[in-house]
């Protein structure tokens, strides 16, 4: 009997972290492949794993601290050598054939142990900028996969474009029409989806409403507002003579994004690299605002990767936010044409189909990069 090959996969933290890591687990545990992941302990990926019935290990770790606490700094740099140590106790009993970092913290400790250890390293950076960890990682791997387009990349040499992995629910999402009836929405009314990730966003949150008291009567709109966010934005459409309005429906969360967005003429929403990978998969017109608090502003680096080729409107934060916003909704509502020309400029950023990223990824680690 031929022994499997074995992978290990070092992930977890963010679901933009996480689910790259994850549908790689999945697509070469069913080529033949012994995947093991590894968490940070008590991640929250871990239901996910378990329901997948994919093995995983935890390692206590903790992100570099942003303050200049010495203390904070030394109990990092402790965890970190343990951790490393940890992994290579791992790589010495498990074998792998590779190693594939996502870009959590989890993933510096695991490259660095490979990297001692001989094992081939491969990394996939989801942004349109290498993270912290990624940029370190970068230096010791075979092979970056790349999820957008990295401008002014250091390891261009070295450097895949594969795409960001999604769900398979995105493969067959339903037509405009049905997800229209499904939802009770009017069929032929111009809808905008606002969404701000799992966590939401307030502050495009707030400029939706207002942009809504402006245009009411032109739209309709499916609006996510994140759990803790909720209450606060039921209480500002209440507020703004809204609550109730016809063709308004106001979520703290839903799972079935494909058929939201198949409803949408317009997306509103952050521009984190799975929205901007689903985005794109359904060719989805979008007005991408990027949180300007992200890591080495990555955010706004990946609403560029879409807007520079006219598949997004990149829309940042400023002076005048909520007015500019209702313009720019108000310029897709008068001019359908925009949104068609933006749906077919989806198709010509060059970034691959994110529903074969995962099948592009386990290729590069298969076949040694």
């Amino acid at each position: 009997m031929v022994e499997k090959k074995r992978a290990l996969i070092a992930s977890g933290g963010t679901g933009g972290h996480f689910y790259p890591g994850f549908a790689l687990a999945v697509e070469l545990r069913a080529r033949g492949w012994q995947p093991l992941f590894l968490v940070k302990r008590e991640d929250l990926s871990r239901p996910a794993l378990e329901e997948a019935d994919l093995p995983y290990a935890e390692l206590d770790m903790v992100a570099l601290p942003r303050s200049l606490n010495p203390l904070r700094h030394a109990a990092f740099l402790i965890k970190f050598i343990r951790s490393v140590a940890l992994v290579r106790r791992m790589i010495a009993d498990f074998k792998p054939a590779a190693v594939i970092g996502t870009g959590s913290y989890v993933a510096f400790p695991a490259v660095l142990a490979a990297r001692l250890a001989g094992v081939p390293v491969y990394i996939h950076e989801s942004n349109a900028r290498f993270g912290l960890g990624n940029s370190l990682a970068a230096r010791f791997c075979r092979r970056a996969a790349l999820g957008l387009p990295v401008k002014n990349n250091p390891f261009e040499a070295r450097s895949v474009l594969t795409g960001t992995p999604i769900r398979e629910a995105f493969r067959q999402p339903p037509s405009r029409e049905a997800a229209r009836r499904a939802l009770g929405l009017e069929a032929k009314k111009f809808t905008v989806l606002v969404f701000g990730g799992s966590q939401g966003a307030r502050r495009l949150n707030a400029a939706f409403i207002a942009a809504a008291k402006t245009l009411k009567g032109d739209l309709q709109a499916v609006h996510i507002t994140g759990a803790k966010n909720f209450e606060d934005v039921k209480a500002a459409y209440a507020a703004a003579g809204l609550d109730g309005a016809a063709g308004l429906q106001v979520y703290a969360y839903r799972e079935d994004m494909p058929a939201l967005l198949a409803a949408a003429d317009l997306a509103l929403a952050r521009s984190g690299a799975s929205t901007v990978a689903e985005l794109l998969q359904l060719k989805k017109p979008a007005i991408l605002v990027p949180l300007p608090s992200s890591a080495g502003d990555h955010q706004r680096h990946n609403a560029l990767a879409l807007a520079d080729h006219g598949a997004a409107l990149c829309l940042e934060e400023g002076p005048d936010f909520d007015n500019r916003l209702a313009a720019a909704i108000r310029n897709f509502i008068g001019d359908p044409a925009r949104a068609a020309a933006m749906s077919e400029s989806c198709a010509k950023t060059g970034i691959p189909p994110a529903l074969g990223a995962a099948a592009a990824l386990a290729d590069l680690v298969e076949k040694g990069g």
